[in-house]
């Protein structure tokens, strides 16, 4: 008798125990779903769960402490996120997790409606389209104010490895123009080691619905730069990018190409132009800038950037100057290659390469700068793009 009641009680303890785990375990279930911002349409139902590549993809909930909305995600799959041109996921390489698009035939595939592109992804920027944006500044570059990357769509960020080293600029969706001495190896640089992103507000962050990141598939430095002279003549240098599925820039709210002006064109003196970078932000300062940042500079004419400020020796007709109101804005370390910007008819047009200056928004030593216009011919020789550089929208005299 004492051995049955034993036994009813040992089953109505695993009852009891059984009937309260699984409330919980659909709970957790559910609430994983509900809350999974990668499932939010039906392509959750897709579960490929390896790259192109061959490699298996990282559960995106491992993640979750660099991107707490994946907390919830706790599978595999691959999915679109930002503004994508196909499924994707994260793999690790090495010590790090990577992106790396997904094995999906291109009918399987399905766009999410959790994050939708801001523009068709199919669409990018051409000669007749580039120089737009849509202005959504919040208030250093030293002295500026810091920019949301709508208002600098055509900014590119280079990184070697994971550490950031200069900025650039989208002039063609595969093209990006910099300076030459952001690769102090020359032609001996090993490419493979550079990433270059687009749409980025911080360097220290990462943002999948804006940000689009890809691989350099060829340098080509400017011939006559002279990494020994250090004298910075033709501080000039092209990216070709491509992602890992050999796809360039995708046009977005976030990504666009800023113009090229015609051939030796330039603007009157005191014209004011804008400069964006992720550099120092202040004067002495060590730290790079967190945000992208942006500043307005006035041109200063060739004659005074010459004789009053430095010699011809050190700004040669390959240069100009420019300066902020009261010398309070200016570009410093970690600037280089970025672009300086000028506006004409509602459309941002490249004038200038950050390249370099003596010390940072000091009194009489404006910023000096890669005169764009003089090297239109050079762009258009390696890119085999003459259309981009023959500056089909600049305004034209009547």
């Amino acid at each position: 008798m004492k051995c049955i009641l034993r036994i009813l009680l040992l089953a109505c303890a695993l009852y009891f125990i059984e009937t309260t785990k699984s409330p919980r375990r659909e709970y957790t279930s559910t609430k994983v779903k509900d809350n999974c911002i990668l499932d939010g349409s039906e392509e959750s139902k897709n579960e490929v769960s390896v790259t192109v590549r061959g490699r298996t993809c990282v559960s995106w909930n491992i993640l979750s402490r660099k991107y707490p909305s994946f907390r919830n995600c706790n599978h595999n799959y691959c999915r679109s996120l930002g503004n994508k041109i196909q499924p994707w996921c994260f793999v690790r390489k090495g010590n790090y997790y990577v992106r790396e698009y997904c094995d999906i035939p291109l009918k399987e595939m399905k766009p999410t409606t959790t994050s939708p592109p801001t523009s068709d992804p199919t669409k990018q920027d051409t000669e007749s389209t580039c120089g737009e944006r849509r202005l959504n500044r919040i208030t250093k570059i030293i002295g500026g104010s810091r920019s949301t990357v709508e208002s600098q769509p055509w900014m590119a960020a280079i990184f070697k490895g994971e550490g950031f080293v200069c900025g650039g600029t989208l002039i063609a969706p595969c093209w990006i123009l910099t300076a030459a001495h952001c690769f102090p190896d020359g032609k001996r640089t090993r490419i493979m080691k550079y990433s270059v992103y687009l749409g980025k507000n911080a360097i220290n962050e990462t943002d999948t619905v804006k940000e689009q990141q890809f691989n350099i598939s060829k340098l080509v430095v400017h011939e006559d730069y002279n990494y020994k002279a250090e004298d910075f003549n033709n501080d000039i240098a092209l990216l070709k990018i491509a992602d890992s599925s050999g796809q360039c820039a995708v046009r977005t709210d976030y990504v666009r190409t800023a113009c090229l002006p015609p051939f030796q064109q330039m603007l009157p003196t005191g014209f004011y132009c804008e400069i964006a970078g992720y550099g120092r932000h202040q004067k002495g300062g060590f730290k790079y800038s967190r945000y992208l940042k942006q500043a307005q500079v006035r041109l200063i004419s060739q004659n005074a950037c010459q004789k009053k400020y430095y010699s011809k020796d050190e700004v040669n007709e390959n240069m100009f100057c420019a300066a902020g109101r009261e010398w309070e804005e200016d570009a410093c370390q970690g600037d280089s290659g970025g672009p300086l910007v000028c506006e004409l008819n509602n459309t941002m047009f490249l004038f200038g390469i950050i390249s370099w200056g003596k010390e940072c928004a000091k009194k009489f030593n404006p910023g000096v700068y890669t005169k764009v216009t003089n090297y239109n011919n050079w762009i258009s020789q390696h890119t085999g793009l003459p259309k981009y550089t023959a500056g089909s929208r600049y305004p034209q005299k009547d």
